[in-house]
């Protein structure tokens, strides 16, 4: 398959694993956020249950105190004015308090929603159990909730009433006052048993806003927010909001916002795992583009050896059958020899380049590294590629002053010898027929290290050749046939011998023509060695 297809189909790939995996984070976090909407949901209706406690108790306490104080004591805050209605619907103030007017209301819209004394007596848990079967959970359990705070109420006027009223008086005990809407006025109100001409019912006016500013003031700690509105009888009992004292009904405000935690669990596990992906993404699309390099590497090296081995052994097999059937001349043998030989050399160091730079892949060539004199080390490692240089009739010249030969170096000599054959050939190779036929080897101390310098005075390298000079077996047939022989290794060995050894190897073009790679090597810790 072509590596256009092949990244087409991984492009592919991660595009539906991307859309996949984004439509499952999105669900998650809408997840997330629905979660987040519920819990603060929740602890909103925490709030208000634990408010309508707070306001139910408060109001008790107003009830119970108003049921001992309708009759005799003069109204206080909240309450602004005391009063009894006869039998005949004639209303008559008892007490007002001070500089307040006598709230108006309808004595008999008070009198029809009054209710008898029987009537409020008890709310067993029970009464209404098929009723409250009937509704939803949740309003089963706010009609529940209702009722117990309503029985809470009635518990302490009950209490209260007592202490007013014990047993075995000989008054008729007193109902618990009421509270009820006439109009815009809230009143709490109650029948007296038996009734007379002078008094039917008694009660209390209260300062609804000032009332409703206090009870809202209890709260503000769980409701900012909160207001408390009328509520009349087209409101529903099952109404969560709804007060047991009074006929009100808690508004809890505006809700903010749900707040969802920038790092909840669930979101740095989908960050963590996003990252994740883009990690093994980002790993599989390396290791694609690896195994298609190698597999582009292998293609074209076997392509270019195949073109490389071909010379050399077509030229094996028609100079020996030569020589076999005697069809060469004597004078000449010598000369078929010689060629035999020279293909043979180039076999060999193919095969060498190869044979190293496997090496060098699998981790099995080792540098054996050992101090010694630079003037030693030219004489070790100059001689193959001087030889190599004659032979394609280059004239070559060493340059190396006696400083610098005086110096030391940690390095291997037979992998410089390498490098430096490998130079030699490559510019033997591509300076043919320039130029001065001159190769030049100049070495030089730079800092800490030794600079080997090979230069030819070919056609140089241009810079989009530079940029990939160091690939391995970067020639294919088409180039092997078109230009010089080889298979693309030699510089890519060298320069991995290079950095085996602590050194580099780097082309840097001179600037009046021609190819130079320069070759460092780290200088030993002692400056000089003595040569024998």
């Amino acid at each position: 398959m072509s590596p256009r297809r092949v990244w087409a189909a991984y492009a592919a790939c991660l595009v539906i694993a991307t859309a996949a995996w984004a439509a499952l984070t999105l669900r998650a976090l809408e997840a997330d956020r629905a979660e987040a909407a519920a819990r603060q949901e929740a602890t909103v209706e925490e709030n208000v249950r634990l408010a309508l406690w707070r306001i139910d108790a408060a109001l008790a306490a107003l009830v119970a105190r108003e049921t001992a104080n309708v009759r005799t004591a003069r109204p206080v805050p909240p309450v602004v004015e005391t009063f009894v209605i006869d039998a005949a619907g004639r209303r008559r103030t008892i007490a007002a308090a001070t500089g307040r007017e006598a709230v108006r209301f309808d004595a008999a819209t008070l009198v029809a929603r009054l209710p008898e004394p029987a009537a409020g007596e008890s709310l067993a848990a029970g009464d209404d159990a098929a009723q409250l079967a009937d509704l939803p959970i949740q309003q089963a359990r706010n009609a529940t909730e209702r009722r117990a705070r309503q029985q809470a109420v009635q518990q302490n006027a009950t209490a209260q009433q007592l202490i007013l009223d014990p047993p075995g008086a000989a008054a008729a005990p007193l109902a618990a006052l009421s509270a009820v809407w006439a109009g815009d006025a809230l009143l709490l109100a109650r029948r007296v048993q038996p009734a007379t001409e002078a008094t039917a019912i008694e009660g209390a006016v209260l300062d609804w806003p000032r009332l409703q500013a206090d009870l809202v003031a209890t709260i503000a700690d769980l409701l900012p927010g909160a207001t408390l509105e009328p509520a009349n009888e087209t409101t529903p009992t099952t109404d969560q909001r709804l007060l047991a004292a009074i006929p009100a009904r808690l508004v809890p405000g505006p809700l903010p916002p749900p707040v969802v935690a920038g790092w909840s669990p669930l979101r740095g596990t989908l960050a963590v795992a996003w990252a994740a992906m883009a990690v093994a993404a980002a790993a599989v699309g390396a290791l694609l583009a690896s195994v298609l390099a190698l597999s582009e590497r292998r293609a074209a090296f076997v392509s270019s050896v195949t073109h490389e081995l071909r010379t050399p052994l077509t030229t094996f097999r028609l100079y020996s059958g030569l020589l076999e059937e005697g069809m060469v001349p004597s004078q000449e043998v010598p000369t078929y020899h010689a060629t035999l030989r020279r293909e043979a050399d180039r076999l060999t160091h193919l095969v060498e380049n190869v044979l190293a730079y496997a090496r060098l892949e699998r981790g099995r060539h080792a540098a054996r590294l050992a101090p010694l004199s630079v003037a030693d080390l030219l004489e070790q490692a100059t001689a193959r590629p001087a030889e190599r240089a004659t032979q394609a009739g280059f004239e070559w010249q060493l340059h190396a002053d006696a400083a610098t030969r005086g110096l030391a170096v940690t390095t291997d000599p037979a992998a410089v010898e390498q490098v430096l054959f490998n130079l030699v050939d490559n510019a033997c190779k591509y300076a043919r027929g320039a130029g001065p036929a001159v190769i030049e080897l100049a070495a030089a101390a730079c800092g800490r290290s030794l600079a080997i310098a090979v230069r030819d005075h070919g056609p140089g390298v241009t810079a989009r050749e530079a940029a990939r000079l160091f690939e391995p077996f970067r020639k294919s047939a088409h180039d092997a046939a078109e230009g010089a022989a080889g298979v693309g290794l030699g510089l890519a060995l060298s320069r991995r011998l290079a950095r085996q050894m602590g050194g580099e190897l780097a082309y840097e073009p001179p600037t009046d023509g021609g190819g130079r790679f320069v070759l460092t090597l780290p200088l030993a810790a002692a400056a000089v060695v003595a040569r024998p």
